[in-house]
């Protein structure tokens, strides 16, 4: 696995997290709206939250139910917040919740696909149900994951770099660095807009799940 966050600010609301588990492993990725210090309390607290029901095997649904209802049920200056996490086990099965998140790019040997689904953020909306999708990995596909940072990053003529162009990078041999050279690329002189965090999953089959290299 190779991750990276580039902050626009000193302080930021992305955040991304790598949690063993006894079945493999489980990728959090998570946008909070706005910037500041507000921004980076709820991400902290998110990011705690869920490691622990991780840990304790609480299902993804519930996790992300749980955290919507803590901060629904709180005074939280309108913060809310996309989450997506990925949950790889060794034989490849994937289960993932996605919770108004830039959908993850799965590359296959020959396709591409997007792990997208109909969730709404956490924090938004009260007593609001999540679910949970299934799918599988061969050895050598790859998740590519983003926050949407990285697709609405602006160039000077306010276009976006979009889900076209992040599927363009996501399929080239080297999609984490291609990724942040094209984003830099397209936006020029225009300074991002917004915290950019990629995450690359690399599966490589039983009894190695991933290629574990921190960026």
């Amino acid at each position: 696995m190779r991750a990276r966050n580039i902050s626009c600010t000193e302080i930021g609301g992305d955040f991304y997290d790598v949690v063993p588990t006894e079945e493999g492993v489980a990728i959090i990725i998570c946008d909070v709206s706005g910037k500041g210090i507000s921004a980076a309390i709820m991400a902290s607290m998110l990011q705690g939250m869920i490691r622990s029901e991780l840990a304790a095997k609480v299902p993804l649904a519930e996790i992300v139910t749980q955290a919507n209802r803590f901060f629904t049920q709180r005074d939280v200056a309108g913060k809310y917040a996309t989450i997506c996490i990925v949950s790889v086990d060794q034989d490849g099965r994937v289960e993932y919740v996605n919770c108004g998140h830039v959908a993850p790019v799965l590359v296959r040997s020959n396709t591409l696909e997007r792990l997208d689904s109909n969730n709404a953020p956490v924090g938004l909306l009260a007593m609001m149900e999540y679910d949970s999708r299934i799918t599988e990995l061969n050895p050598g596909d790859k998740l590519i994951l983003v926050t949407d940072g990285v697709t609405e990053a602006a160039n000077a003529a306010e276009d976006m770099f979009g889900d076209e162009n992040l599927e363009s990078a996501a399929q080239a041999g080297d999609a984490f660095e291609t990724v942040f050279a094209e984003v830099k690329q397209f936006c020029g002189e225009t300074p991002l807009n917004d915290d950019c965090t990629v995450v690359e999953i690399a599966y490589l089959g039983v009894p190695e799940i991933v290629r574990a290299v921190s960026a």
